[in-house]
């Protein structure tokens, strides 16, 4: 595709149940423009996150959580090469001014870029803080920790278990259910869709 193509997938219709390939519909649009104030940011990788935001209107790019570089800037604190992390959506490219439109985070990588979107994004982040300043296990506690197999519960399990509580997690399915205790250490995990978690 040539550079100046924009290369975006829009919600062409509000999914009825489980998503479905024709939910979502290719749209070719031209390289956006940049004006004062604003830098282009080129989207390297987009994570496919659960929906917790306002509801997306049809018709429009879809939303996601992404990282990108910077290939032109008209902004004082944003240079070109500079990676970000933003709401860049599922796009080739996406138009920042860094706070208002598609806020977005400067970092400088120190491992491979993908990890950003988890262990080092938003998931590790809030599992992170949410688990050692909000709930603050401490050693010998049995912490119950809910969607424990999705990427936030299972850091958060796993931080609990580094704290030395004992670590019971909820998941949906034998498969999931088994990955929390034989390979993330669980002391124990709970089938939400077959056991009473009562």
């Amino acid at each position: 595709m040539p550079a100046e193509i924009n290369r975006q997938w829009l919600l062409a219709s509000r999914p009825q149940g489980g998503m479905t390939e024709a939910d979502f519909a290719y749209h070719a649009a031209p390289r956006p423009a940049i004006g004062d104030g604003q830098f282009l940011v080129r989207t390297l990788y987009v994570s496919i996150d659960p929906g917790y935001r306002t509801p997306l209107p049809v018709g429009s790019v879809v939303c996601g959580p992404a990282l990108g570089q910077v290939v032109e800037s008209h902004h004082p604190e944003y240079a070109v090469g500079d990676f970000v992390s933003a709401l860049l959506g599922w796009q080739d490219y996406c138009v920042s001014d860094g706070i208002t439109r598609a806020p977005a985070f400067r970092f400088k990588p120190v491992h491979p870029l993908p990890r950003y979107l988890g262990v080092l994004g938003n998931s590790g982040m809030t599992a992170y803080f949410g688990m050692l300043d909000v709930a603050r296990p401490r050693e010998g506690e049995t912490v119950l920790v809910s969607g424990a197999a999705g990427a936030t519960g299972s850091i958060a399990a796993q931080i609990a278990g580094i704290q030395g509580c004992r670590v019971i997690g909820i998941a949906g399915g034998p498969e999931k259910r088994r990955r929390l205790t034989d390979k993330l250490g669980l002391d124990g995990a709970i089938d939400c869709q077959s056991e009473d978690i009562d």
